[in-house]
């Protein structure tokens, strides 16, 4: 029987760049034409890698500005991150160089995607949960809990 894991991943962008279509395409496998404001909608998916079975928990998040802090609740327990934004929304065109230069300048890893053309919707997903073992396993052996 696989090993099943709990995963808590938070979507932010800025307001209407597609943080809830790329949710929705990745657990509906479907893209939603309207824009409707997301307050905070959470979706659920068994994701299965390998042996191992990931209960991912993705919270889609309302858009932040540029100023805003993060509740808590984006925090605490918290697995992994995604950050969406969109090549054409902002007053100019983001180029790719531009996204790679910042992930990079983050210690991220860099994905471009397309909700509608349903293009690494998933590849982006799998690609958080295995960062996220990545950065797990890499503590290796020097991780113990001492009690006195």
């Amino acid at each position: 029987m696989p090993l099943v894991r709990y995963r808590k991943v938070v979507i932010l962008g800025y307001r209407s760049v597609g943080k809830t279509s790329l949710a929705h395409q990745f657990v509906e496998g479907e893209f939603v034409e309207g824009y409707d404001p997301t307050v905070e909608n959470t979706y659920s998916k068994i994701v299965t890698l390998g042996k191992d079975e990931f209960h991912l928990h993705l919270v889609d998040t309302a858009g932040q500005d540029e100023y805003s802090i993060l509740p808590y609740s984006f925090i605490i327990g918290v697995h992994g991150y995604v950050l969406v934004y969109s090549v054409t929304s902002l007053h100019r065109e983001v180029q790719a160089v531009e996204g790679k230069k910042l992930a990079e300048s983050w210690g991220a890893t860099f994905m471009e995607s397309s909700a509608r053309e349903n293009q690494l919707t998933q590849g982006i997903f799998t690609k958080v949960i295995q960062e996220i073992a990545r950065v797990e396993n890499s503590y290796g052996q020097e991780r113990h809990c001492h009690l006195m």
